[in-house]
């Protein structure tokens, strides 16, 4: 297509190429083009991630703030200090950053080998992360720390809830569900117990789990749906929120 002549040659376009025609010898070349690139869109650059922020957290003594921004794990100080990226990687997504209850280290999500596995990290960024989790093959929702510092549940989406503990590695299969929506959960003051939520025939009931003797027993009845439960500061009492009021109406058929 699109042929142009001259003396000697005809140069024309043929499936995406340039060729070019001796009209002498009646033979066609490819033609070789190189273009000059700056690469402006390679280039290294300075991004404001402020307007990326995502699930901040302080620290447990108030003195830092860690936060997951544009796919990197951050920590910045409250006041006074030096800003850490902590993660530093270029085409993996980081994200929800949380400190442990004793400030040693800070867990997060990443997908650096190509799954979604959870990640331990000391705070102050002096030594390489520690892949806790391993062969995920599904998405995390999240994750929450035990009060204890030892171990870290985690939801995913396979509906299953799972403890981990941090110094083994061992994973144990708390519960799972056939049924929407994830779990919600909350240690006890201790870490001892666990409450969590799990859904059945279309209601939620509160569970609570037995850490040291891995045994769940149910608290509440399938007649309501109850959710969020947590523990009282003391952890004598669990609180959570029931839907028990009833506004029942005559249908047509009951006056039939």
């Amino acid at each position: 297509k699109f042929p142009s002549k001259g003396k000697e040659y005809i140069v024309f376009e043929n499936g995406g190429f340039i060729y070019k025609f001796d009209i002498k010898s009646k033979t066609a070349e490819k033609v070789r083009i190189t273009i000059a690139d700056d690469f402006a869109f390679g280039r290294s650059e300075i991004k404001d991630a402020r307007k990326m922020i995502r699930d901040w957290q302080p620290s447990p003594n108030g003195e830092r703030i860690v936060f997951s921004a544009r796919g990197d794990i951050f920590s910045v100080p409250a006041k006074h200090g030096i800003t850490l990226n902590l993660t530093e990687s270029s085409g993996v997504h980081e994200r929800n950053a949380s400190w442990s209850p004793n400030g040693k280290y800070i867990a997060y999500i990443s997908d650096k080998t190509g799954e979604f596995e959870i990640y331990i990290q000391k705070q102050d960024g002096s030594s390489n992360s520690i892949q806790i989790t391993q062969n995920s093959n599904t998405y995390i929702f999240g994750f929450e720390w035990s009060p204890d510092s030892k171990n870290i549940l985690f939801n995913d989406k396979k509906q299953r809830l799972c403890l981990i503990d941090i110094e083994t590695k061992k994973v144990t299969l708390i519960d799972q569900s056939d049924q929407a929506p994830r779990f919600s959960y909350n240690w006890s003051p201790d870490s001892k117990w666990i409450t969590y939520t799990k859904a059945e025939k279309e209601m939620t009931k509160i569970r609570l789990y037995d850490v040291q003797a891995k045994k769940s027993y149910e608290v509440t009845e399938g007649w309501y749906s109850s959710t969020n439960p947590g523990f009282s500061s003391n952890g004598k009492y669990l609180v959570f929120t029931s839907a028990r009021d009833f506004s029942p109406m005559y249908s047509r058929t009951e006056w039939n």
